[in-house]
């Protein structure tokens, strides 16, 4: 299906158309300091780093974190990822190049006696120029308001001219209707393009050649729009673009992506590395969840609400965890 881009004037006025699952403790309360009912799960890395580590998740270091879950999700949010991208990269980036149209289709029916001869003569040098960059063979149809005794509208009419006259999708054709009576200067246009002239005339210029064109009518003068329009995108045609405004989206979807990769692949490495040590250090995992002193060792208050914060005098409580006696810090 190819583009159509067009507008109107009637009586001075205008109208257009154109056309999770984390590995190592998913929501699990994890802390560098002890908490009451935590366990302690602290192990030193395969760099000797010590990580003091202490987690509400029991099974936290007992399993590798590469469950059958975490690499699913990993695949499809990998798959998910390279196919958004890929759609924004296309978005973001057009490739152009030549079409290669059949250069007789270059040529000018002018029913509504439009252009003057001299006038036509331009506007065929003008549209070689065009094919010369592009590769897009251009006709230029002018008609009557007739059409509108046949056709609901003049993209219907302009798309049956078109493939009537045997196109193929790497051409252009522009139908031009008017009435120009001594009251009214009226007009009607369409631009259709084949689908395959997206190569060599992005939507972004195809939108550009249609919005100069109806600056170019502000003088009512069919030469004057077109010499205007095309050369307005001449520079543009068979080019590559990269639509910067589309770059900052690229970026937060690249940001959303690596905050999902650093949190699970995060969680998931750090359950493999403790996995590891207490494998190789059974007697160092705790089964037992630490618990805290009944009383403040402040102000000697009995901690009935079982809390870290003494109620009465705010000191931090201690935890014990086996032997070993901890402070916990602000």
């Amino acid at each position: 299906m190819g583009r159509h881009g067009g507008g109107s004037r009637s009586g001075g006025s205008r109208s257009s158309s154109s056309s999770s699952s984390r590995g190592g403790g998913s929501g699990a309360r994890t802390s560098k300091t002890p908490f009451h009912g935590c366990y302690n799960r602290s192990y030193y890395d395969r760099h000797g780093k010590y990580h003091h580590y202490y987690t509400s998740n029991k099974n936290f270091g007992t399993k590798s974190g590469w469950s059958i879950g975490v690499i699913f999700v990993l695949i499809f949010v990998t798959l998910h990822m390279l196919l958004m991208l890929s759609a924004f990269s296309s978005t973001l980036i057009t490739f152009g190049k030549k079409v290669n149209g059949d250069r007789d289709r270059i040529y000018i029916v002018d029913h509504a006696e439009a252009l003057s001869a001299a006038e036509e003569e331009k506007v065929l040098d003008l549209l070689n120029e065009v094919y010369e960059k592009s590769g897009m063979p251009v006709t230029v149809y002018t008609d009557n308001f007739d059409w509108r005794k046949h056709y609901m509208s003049i993209e219907v009419y302009s798309e049956e001219l078109y493939y009537g006259i045997g196109y193929d999708e790497d051409a252009m054709i522009l139908l031009y209707t008017t009435d120009n009576s001594d009251d009214f200067y009226d007009y009607e246009y369409d631009f259709y393009c084949g689908a395959d002239t997206i190569a060599c005339l992005s939507d972004k210029t195809f939108d550009k050649l249609i919005d100069n064109f109806y600056k170019g009518m502000s003088g009512l003068k069919l030469y004057d729009a077109l010499d205007y329009s095309f050369r307005s995108v001449m520079d543009e045609l068979a080019e590559t673009h990269i639509d910067w405004s589309m770059f900052p989206v690229t970026v937060i979807l690249l940001l959303f992506y690596s905050i999902f990769y650093i949190s699970i692949l995060g969680s998931t490495m750090k359950s493999n590395s403790a996995y590891k040590y207490f494998k190789e250090h059974p007697e160092e995992l705790s089964s037992t969840p630490m618990t805290l002193y009944s009383t403040c060792p402040n102000c000697g208050a009995p901690n009935t609400a079982q809390g870290e914060i003494c109620p009465y005098c705010n000191g931090l409580l201690k935890v014990t965890d086996k032997n070993v006696t901890f402070i916990q810090p602000k």
